[in-house]
């Protein structure tokens, strides 16, 4: 069946900006009700420092949702952009979906992550009041380096939206545009999580040790920074599929390609991404109650973030087998 250029372009609309809000709007509601329910076991210990934690709860739940609010705005762009409909086709479907995609999975990972920093500042707080601040203090940068890949999502949603929404229906772009959302948005969950992870565990560290603090908020920095890495990899190709590939084969075998290329390094993040969280989680506890052994807990992390990000580099090599030579 023959669609209109109209008709392709609601189809993207609806279901775009459905996957963007849909799905971004998960992980911040789970990241902010786990800080509520800290936030509620630290008034039960400590109800003399209810207006303490309220506070911090409040804090952490609004900068925690920084990534539904940019899920918001990708998806009232999808929405409300204007679009050349003659002759808009699949190009533009693809396009639209894809930054819902991008944005709704990265958003899932990010709101969620920013969670485990909050709670366990609240936790911090009813702990050892007096040491909030610094508390506190480490909730913020955690959950500020746990949204960066959400905003590598962000960045190619803006490329999908302003740049590849172009007239017409070519398999070839098509499979390059949704390829391109799944892989940075599928490969920014997993990091997203794992980044979080690693802050609460710093966080916690930092209000059950308070003398820790400038170790535990290094081991913090370094074990996120690792975490990153499948979504580094999720949005270079991502670029590569916008920017850089131009000669894919425009037939359902070249769209196939380009979206499997998407689909392997895309949810070859997951797992690393995570994995890599639980051993920095570990590490930052581990830094905080033992800090005379953080040369030792931290070689021991990065090895066992090295190893669990392998099958993430194993993903890359056949995402990029799958554009470059299949």
């Amino acid at each position: 069946m023959e669609l209109s250029g109209e008709t392709w372009l609601m189809l993207g609309r609806t279901i775009g900006a459905g996957l963007a809000l849909g799905l971004g709007g998960i992980g911040a509601a789970v990241g902010m009700g786990m800080a509520a329910g800290q936030a509620n076991e630290g008034m039960m210990r400590q109800p003399a420092q209810q207006s303490a934690l309220l506070r911090t709860m409040l804090l952490g739940q609004a900068v925690g949702s920084s990534p539904s609010i940019f899920a918001l705005v990708i998806g009232l762009l999808i929405l409300f952009v204007p679009i050349n409909l003659e002759p808009a086709g699949g190009n533009v479907f693809a396009a639209l979906v894809g930054a819902g995609l991008a944005i709704g999975l990265g958003g899932l990972g990010g709101g969620a992550g920013c969670g485990f920093p909050a709670g366990a500042a609240c936790d911090g707080g009813a702990r050892n009041p007096r040491r909030l601040s610094k508390v506190m203090q480490g909730m913020f940068a955690g959950q500020a380096v746990t949204q960066s890949p959400c905003i590598f999502a962000t960045v190619v949603a803006f490329v999908l939206l302003f740049f590849k929404c172009e007239p017409g229906t070519d398999l070839a772009a098509m499979g390059l545009c949704l390829g391109a959302g799944l892989a940075v948005g599928a490969s920014a969950f997993g990091p997203g999580v794992g980044s979080g992870q690693a802050a609460g565990g710093a966080v916690q560290g930092m209000g059950r040790w308070p003398a820790s603090h400038t170790s535990t908020f290094r081991m913090m920095l370094i074990g996120q920074g690792t975490c990153q890495t499948p979504a580094i990899f999720g949005a270079l190709v991502a670029f590569l599929m916008l920017f850089v590939l131009d000669e894919v084969q425009n037939d359902i075998v070249g769209f196939a390609k380009v979206f499997g290329a998407g689909i392997a390094v895309g949810f070859g993040g997951l797992g690393p991404g995570i994995g890599s969280g639980m051993a920095g989680s570990s590490a930052c506890l581990a830094a905080a109650a033992r800090p005379d052994k953080g040369g030792l807990i931290m070689r021991t992390m990065l090895t066992g973030q090295a190893v669990s990000q392998s099958t993430a580099i194993y993903a890359l090599i056949i995402g990029l087998l799958l554009v470059y030579l299949f």
